[in-house]
């Protein structure tokens, strides 16, 4: 059972006092990493009448975090979950997963192609166990040593079920869209990445081929 506990605005800007913001967005504040080194992450809820009131953000995003964990991905550990007082939107306390983002290895060049091909295998196991988080790019891939794991988790499902083909393209399309990364991807890193998933990946090998042809096309 997962609960939530009140917190008075005022004891909320004692514990974000000195905190460092880490993501923002036009509603304000996203995420803070407090001085302990844990991270708050604020759920706003912007309509009254919506899934809010019966499945908290917060709620949805600590048991996402604790079904990754029941499958043996790495991923943020939430602490603490907050409503509050007086307002509609909730609060969670975590510890983050340590590492570096995909995202930030890609920025500075780090990147080789056996790394790129475990990336592709890391792909291929979630689309296996039925994990379609819509959220995927490389700014939520955490790659710490030899684990590499998923963090902003609330946009997530998880089936009992592997993954259709087209919610495997859907995804691969989310992997790959975002234009800050485009110019750091390299052809090599590519095609390692379709490694990975080819070897990993539960479909007839046709099938992966198409998959990698699309993905080719829509980056080259």
């Amino acid at each position: 059972m997962i609960h939530i506990h009140p917190l008075s605005r005022a004891q909320l800007e004692r514990v974000v006092a000195d905190s460092q913001v880490v993501e923002r967005d036009g509603h304000g504040i996203k995420v803070l990493r407090l001085r302990d080194g844990r991270y708050l992450k604020y759920f706003r809820r912007k309509r009254f009448f919506n899934r809010e009131l019966l499945s908290p953000a917060a709620v949805r995003f600590a048991r996402h975090a604790r079904r990754l964990e029941r499958l043996r991905i790495p991923t943020l550990r939430v602490e603490s979950l907050h409503r509050i007082i007086g307002e509609p939107h909730t609060v969670a306390v975590y510890q983050p997963m340590p590492g570096e983002t995909l995202r930030a290895l890609l920025a500075r060049g780090e990147m080789d192609g056996q790394l790129m091909y475990r990336v592709g295998v890391f792909l291929a196991r979630l689309h296996r166990q039925g994990v379609f988080f819509r959220s995927v790019h490389p700014g939520n891939i955490v790659i710490d040593g030899f684990r590499i794991g998923l963090i902003d988790v609330l946009d997530m499902k998880v089936r009992p079920w592997s993954m259709s083909r087209w919610a495997r393209r859907r995804n691969w399309l989310h992997f790959l869209r975002c234009v800050e990364d485009r110019a750091h991807w390299r052809p090599e890193w590519i095609e390692a990445l379709l490694f990975g998933y080819r070897d990993a990946a539960d479909l007839p090998m046709r099938e992966v081929g198409e998959v990698a042809e699309r993905i080719r096309d829509f980056l080259f």
